[in-house]
C-alpha cells in the first residue's frame, strides 16, 4: 500500500478534484485488496527497513518525491494526504496543516517573516482573535501592526507610502460579509514587495482560489466549510511559493499543532461534498436574506448577493458558479442585546452556536462570540451594531430555516 494519491487531471473540474483529492493509489500489492479511502494511521512512531532508511526518513521524502514518515508531530499518512489534496484544489505548490484554524493563522504569520522590526497591515474587519493575536504576540515582540479598511480606495496609497513587510486580509469579512478585490490587493502587494496573506474561511475553494488572483498563502479553518460537519477541528495554509512552505513546514514541526490522523480523515470526508453542501448553503442563504430584507423587524441586511450590497460587484466578479457564500448577517430593528437574545432564545431550528459553515444553520452574536475581544468602540468603527446576527446557512430546506426567523422574529 502506498500513500501517494491519486495525481490531478488537468481535464477535471473543481467538483471532480474534491470528490477525488487525496484518494490512495491502486497498488495491488495489498493481500485484502485496495481500500478506496485512506486507512486511519493512529501510529506515533514509524519503523524503516534499516537504520540507513530511517536516516532519510527524517527529511520526509524519498528522492522520488514518496512521504517518508517518523514521529507524528512531523506529519502522518492523513495529514499529507489532505495537504496534497487542498494544494491540488487551491492550486498551489504545498500546504501544511495544523491543529486548529487560529495555529495555521499564527504559522502563516510567522512564515511570512512577521518579527521584531517588521510591519504588516491588516484589514480592520478581521476576526477578532486574529487582531488579539497580532496585539498579544507580535506587537509585543516590536512588529508594527496596522489596522486598515481595505475597503476604501485609498488603502492602494497607503500600502504604498508604508510599504509593509506582511498584507493580511479576509476574502469575506466577518460578521458583515465585504468582499474584497483580491487582483487589486495582491497587485499591490507585489509592488510593494510584501508577502500576501489571505483568510479564505468564509470563502471555500468551491467560491474562489486566492493563489489563482495572486496571493502567496492562503489560510482556512478547515472547521468550517472544509469538514462541513460539526465534527473536527483543523486549519491548513497553502503555499504558492516553495520557500514559504519551508517555512511553514518549520514552523508547524516547532509549535507541535499538528493536525491528527483522525481529524484530517474528517477533513478529506468533507472535501467530499463541500461542492453540493456550498451550493445548497449559498441558494438558501440568497432566499433567506431576501425574506430578512422584506421583514417589519430587521433594519438592514449584510449579504454581498444583494444587489444593494456595498461588495455586490466585487463579489459578482471574484467568486464562482454566480454564488455569494453560505453567510450573511442582519439587524433587527430593536438595536439592543436584549431584543437579539429574546430573538436568539426563541429559535427552534436554528441552533445558537459560534462555529459557522456547517450542515446545519447556525446563529450567533458577533459581540458575545467572535468579535469578543474587540471593546465597544471597535465594534462601532467596524460597523457592528448592538443589534447585529450572524447567521450561517445550513443545507436544510429554506423554507424551513424562514419559518423559524418569522416565528422568532415575531412579537
Amino acid at each position: 500500500m502506498t500513500h501517494q494519491n491519486t495525481p490531478p487531471s488537468s481535464e477535471w473540474n473543481l467538483d471532480t478534484l474534491l470528490v477525488h483529492g487525496g484518494l490512495p493509489r491502486p497498488t495491488n500489492h495489498h493481500p485484502g485488496g485496495d481500500p478506496t479511502v485512506l486507512p486511519i494511521y493512529a501510529s506515533t512512531t514509524y519503523t524503516h527497513e534499516n537504520v540507513d532508511a530511517l536516516d532519510q526518513a527524517f527529511n520526509g521524502k524519498t528522492a522520488e518525491g514518496t512521504p517518508r514518515y517518523v514521529y507524528a508531530r512531523q506529519g502522518n499518512p492523513n495529514a499529507n494526504a489532505f495537504e496534497e489534496a487542498m494544494a491540488q484544489i487551491e492550486r498551489g505548490i504545498g500546504a501544511v496543516s495544523f491543529g486548529s484554524g487560529m495555529a495555521a493563522i499564527h504559522a502563516a504569520l510567522l512564515a511570512a517573516g512577521l518579527t521584531t522590526g517588521s510591519s504588516i497591515i491588516v484589514s480592520q474587519d478581521l476576526y477578532g482573535p486574529t487582531i488579539t493575536l497580532l496585539r498579544k504576540l507580535f506587537s509585543t515582540v516590536g512588529a508594527q501592526v496596522l489596522l486598515a479598511d481595505f475597503g476604501q480606495p485609498e488603502i492602494y496609497d497607503l500600502i504604498r507610502d508604508q510599504e509593509p513587510d506582511v498584507i493580511y486580509v479576509e476574502t469575506i469579512s466577518n460578521p458583515l460579509v465585504k468582499v474584497l478585490d483580491l487582483d487589486a490587493i495582491s497587485a499591490v502587494a507585489r509592488e510593494v514587495g510584501a508577502i500576501s496573506i489571505v483568510d479564505s474561511t468564509f470563502s471555500p475553494p468551491y467560491l474562489v482560489r486566492p493563489i489563482e488572483h495572486g496571493f502567496d498563502l492562503v489560510v482556512h479553518s478547515a472547521t468550517k466549510y472544509i469538514s462541513g460537519h460539526g465534527d473536527s477541528t483543523g486549519g491548513i495554509v497553502i503555499s504558492a511559493k516553495n520557500i514559504l512552505l519551508d517555512q511553514l513546514h518549520d514552523y508547524g514541526n516547532l509549535l507541535g499543532a499538528m493536525l491528527s490522523p483522525f481529524e484530517s480523515h474528517l477533513m478529506l470526508r468533507g472535501l467530499r461534498t463541500m461542492a453540493l453542501r456550498v451550493e445548497r448553503q449559498c441558494s438558501n442563504a440568497l432566499q433567506i436574506a431576501h425574506f430578512l430584507q422584506e421583514h417589519p423587524a430587521v433594519a438592514r441586511v449584510h449579504y454581498p448577493g444583494l444587489v444593494d450590497h456595498p461588495s455586490h460587484a466585487v463579489a459578482s466578479k471574484l467568486l464562482d458558479n454566480e454564488q455569494y457564500g453560505g453567510l450573511l448577517s442582519f439587524e433587527l430593528q430593536d438595536q439592543s442585546r436584549a431584543a437579539v437574545f429574546k430573538f436568539i432564545d426563541k429559535l427552534k431550528l436554528c441552533t445558537s452556536a459560534t462555529s459557522l459553515g456547517d450542515v446545519f444553520t447556525l446563529v450567533s452574536y458577533p459581540p458575545i462570540s467572535s468579535h469578543r475581544t474587540l471593546n465597544e468602540q471597535e465594534l462601532q468603527q467596524m460597523g457592528i451594531s448592538a443589534g447585529c446576527i450572524r447567521l450561517s446557512v445550513g443545507i436544510e430546506h429554506a423554507t424551513d430555516i424562514i419559518k423559524d426567523l418569522e416565528q422568532a422574529l415575531a412579537e
